[in-house]
Parts: structure tokens; sequence; C-alpha cells
């Protein structure tokens, strides 16, 4: 996590398979799934439109071989005095 310009971000990465470029441009698009017929492909769908409903964004940066990273960035709240 990190807090700049008045942003959180928040980073998740691994070093799995990745996913291709053309993979990359659908996954959030309802249904879609790599995962075949036992998975319902709403799980990143639903998350993008959760994050975007808090004024956030959602990046991902993967390659086929070099794992995917997941950056997720929230405009920063001031907390209001009580």
């Amino acid at each position: 996590t990190e807090s700049r310009n008045g942003h959180v971000t928040v980073e998740v990465n691994d070093d799995g398979v990745g996913m291709s470029e053309s993979v990359r441009h659908r996954i959030f698009d309802p249904f879609f799934t790599t995962k075949g017929v036992r998975r319902s492909g709403l799980g990143l769908s639903v998350s993008y439109g959760i994050i975007r409903r808090h004024h956030g964004e959602i990046e991902v940066e993967s390659g086929e071989g070099l794992g995917t990273t997941f950056r997720i960035n929230f405009p920063a709240v001031k907390e209001e005095p009580a």
C-alpha cells in the first residue's frame, strides 16, 4: 500500500504463469473465464464495479510467464473532525 498525491494505492502481484494480451483485455468482462465451466467469470467484473463506484481505478500488468500485478487506486479521504 502507498499514499501519494491524494490517492491510496494497493498493489498485489504474483509470479505465476501470467496472461496473454488477449486475455488481459477481457478479464473485467462479465462471465469471461479461463477456468472452464465450473467458474462463473464474475469475480473481476464485480470487483471492477465496486472499485469504480468508489471512484477508484484498477490496472493490470501481466505477461505470459512473467506473473501479474494488479494496482488499485482510490482517492484519499480526509477524516472529518467529530
